[in-house]
């Protein structure tokens, strides 16, 4: 009975803990080896400086810009994500697998494959289907986004 009480109080403290700050208690971002990236601003510039083709990076930072949607083939979602106050990231998601609620000013998580593009892009923000990339994901005031394709989307 009192494992029972602590395995439940320690599940009710993570969730609380999930649905308060975007990032803490984040779902894990995995490379395609399976090994846990670190959610670190150190670990993001050790990625910016490699070679390392497409590696999976996981960041949280501020929305700082919004910009109009891009419906040239797959239709994306695109915005500025500052980290650390001094990273500006370009994100890039699919709206196959859902619209993220974007303001500028909101706190996220995302994880996603990191390109050398400008001054750094992180795409593949949702789950992949096929299983060639390592699975994505945007965490916004404790909501999960892109775990899943929509049925039926439309880029209306």
């Amino acid at each position: 009975m009192k494992s029972f009480i602590v395995s439940s109080l320690f599940m009710l403290l993570s969730l609380s803990a999930f649905a308060g700050n975007p990032s803490s208690a984040l779902p894990d971002c995995k490379n395609l080896r399976g090994s846990v990236v670190p959610n670190t601003i150190d670990q993001l510039k050790v990625v910016m400086k490699s070679s390392v083709s497409n590696p999976q990076v996981i960041v949280t930072g501020v929305v700082t810009q919004i910009m109009p949607e891009d419906h040239k083939g797959l239709p994306h979602q695109k915005y500025t994500l500052t980290v650390g106050g001094q990273i500006k990231l370009l994100i890039v998601s699919n709206l196959d697998f859902g619209r993220v609620p974007l303001t500028v000013g909101t706190t996220l998580s995302v994880c996603g494959e990191y390109k050398n593009v400008g001054q750094g892009m992180i795409h593949w923000t949702h789950f992949d289907p096929h299983g060639g990339h390592p699975d994505g994901f945007t965490i916004v005031n404790g909501s999960l986004y892109g775990d899943k394709e929509i049925p039926g989307f439309t880029n209306n």
